[in-house]
């Protein structure tokens, strides 16, 4: 009998390990905009006497985090709901009216009978406005696009797997590489923003554009998750996403196959 528990454990370890492998897919993106600026991070920004921006694709959430900063000594309106963002010309707002609320539901029973709860909890949503002081900055992370990445990309890759350094190291992958006008994904960015008076009144709005354009996507494997976000924490020029494949399951199946072949053909254990 101990024979046979431990050839279940066995097979119960060998089908969930070769159950699935996870297929990690890497984008660069690049700016196109004449007037951008390098930052520290790897990333670009387009600034003015008034704001500067930049933009991060490497959250893992799949949304974009833009960093707004404010150079003048007056306040400054960030005016979301007339902000925007397109992904190949479709228009994706920076409000979505969508809130998520957090909290514990308790649950009592009555004297007589019954039941009641009540929820201890707060909603959270995106503000439909920002105000960022003098000489400040504020983050905020908007517009997934995660979903857009794989329909536009997919899993098709053509050519060969070789060896790329795309962190600055070699590593074996499929790497595709896009220019401007072939790019499968181009992204622009319109932060609408206004210089407060101190009645808190604009004196005058303006739009900051922001154009990018998908440069480069790798398919990965043999590297785990935690090794790909701690290289992409100083990246803020790529975005990726994990997709888990089957591709063991079969595998699996016939060495489970084999341990209860060894279990019939043993009865007395």
């Amino acid at each position: 009998m101990q024979k046979i528990i431990k050839s279940i454990l066995l097979l119960a370890s060998v089908m969930f390990l070769s159950s699935g492998c996870v297929v990690n897919y890497v984008g660069t993106w690049q700016n196109y905009d004449e007037e951008k600026e390098l930052t520290d991070e790897g990333n670009y920004a387009i600034k003015n006497d008034t704001i500067g921006i930049s933009h991060a694709f490497n959250t893992r959430s799949g949304k974009i985090q833009i960093r707004m900063e404010n150079y003048t000594d007056k306040p400054l309106l960030i005016n979301l709901t007339k902000s925007a963002m397109t992904v190949n010309g479709k228009a994706m707002g920076f409000v979505d009216g969508k809130s998520t609320i957090f909290g514990v539901l308790n649950s009592f029973n009555g004297v007589q009978g019954g039941s009641f709860s009540f929820l201890d909890a707060e909603m959270q949503t995106t503000p439909n406005t920002i105000i960022i002081p003098p000489f400040s900055f504020a983050e905020g992370q908007y517009t997934n696009i995660r979903v857009e990445k794989q329909m536009v990309i997919g899993e098709k890759f053509d050519g060969n797997w070789t060896t790329y350094p795309l962190f600055d190291e070699p590593m074996y992958m499929k790497v595709l590489f896009y220019n401007q006008e072939d790019s499968p994904l181009k992204l622009t960015s319109f932060i609408n923003y206004s210089v407060l008076n101190k009645d808190n009144e604009p004196l005058n709005t303006n739009t900051l554009i922001q154009n990018f354009y998908l440069s480069s996507y790798a398919r990965l494997k043999n590297i785990g998750e935690r090794t790909l976000n701690q290289k992409l924490e100083s990246r803020e020029d790529m975005s990726s996403y994990s997709v888990l494949k089957g591709g063991g399951l079969a595998t699996g199946l016939l060495l489970g196959a084999l341990v209860v072949g060894l279990i019939i053909a043993d009865p007395d254990e």
